[in-house]
């Protein structure tokens, strides 16, 4: 049978944890900033947790705790993998199950698993695996941009709009200084037409898409509209 995509509103379960994986600082707010942001205004607790700090940890920490009083995120778990030791192993899959069994979640968001980025495949790897035995959904993000060439193609099943919360995204990655001063301008552009691509898609201004790993049926974080 052919996937097909899925236009949702997002109504929610009182109380029920949502855990995004990133491998680093800025990647949960490309890959679905707008949907934390309206998570999070629906009081659903989000735990962001973020694999590795590769480069310039004070400041780049000091970042993801901006971009997280923006989006409303009060939960920030770093795993503080070193970057040559992080990868789909034992130790990485170990510290993403800990985190799962902490907070019990009812949703897991990660990156895709055709991104061009090994440290994002990894990750996800790692957290397919610690999820194997558990119960709820689990959603991947589109590619972080700016990305490399991949050849995959991304096959968005779950579309959320996130037409009220695109400017909460874009300030968001903006408080991630330190790259906005390495990428520029297009950068910006670079999510924002792609916020509006997927839009389109479903009629509406922005959007973020998502692909499905699994939904469990009694866990409706999403209720289609």
């Amino acid at each position: 049978m052919k996937n097909l995509p899925v236009a949702c509103n997002v109504d929610y379960m009182e109380q029920r944890n949502v855990i995004v994986f990133g491998a680093h600082p800025d990647d949960i707010e490309i890959g679905m900033g707008g949907t934390i942001k309206k998570l999070t205004d629906h009081k659903q607790p989000v735990i962001a947790c973020i694999a590795t700090v590769p480069d310039m940890p004070r400041r780049r920490k000091q970042e993801v705790d901006r971009a997280a009083n923006i989006l409303g995120i009060t939960t920030i778990k770093h795993l503080d993998i070193q970057p040559k030791r992080f990868g789909f192993n034992r130790e990485t899959v170990s510290a993403i199950d800990r985190v799962i069994q902490q907070y019990n979640p009812d949703a897991v968001f990660t990156h895709w698993t055709g991104d061009s980025h090994q440290d994002h495949i990894n990750l996800t790897n790692s957290v397919l695996a610690a999820a194997r035995h558990n119960h709820f959904n689990v959603f991947m993000y589109e590619q972080a941009i700016p990305g490399g060439i991949t050849h995959a193609s991304f096959r968005p099943q779950l579309y959320i709009d996130i037409s009220p919360y695109i400017e909460a995204k874009v300030e968001s990655i903006l408080a991630h200084k330190s790259q906005s001063e390495k990428y520029g301008a297009g950068w910006m552009n670079g999510v924002r037409g792609r916020a509006m691509h997927r839009g389109f898609q479903i009629k509406v201004s922005y959007a973020e898409a998502f692909e499905v790993v699994k939904i469990k049926e009694h866990l409706n974080l999403f209720k289609t509209a």
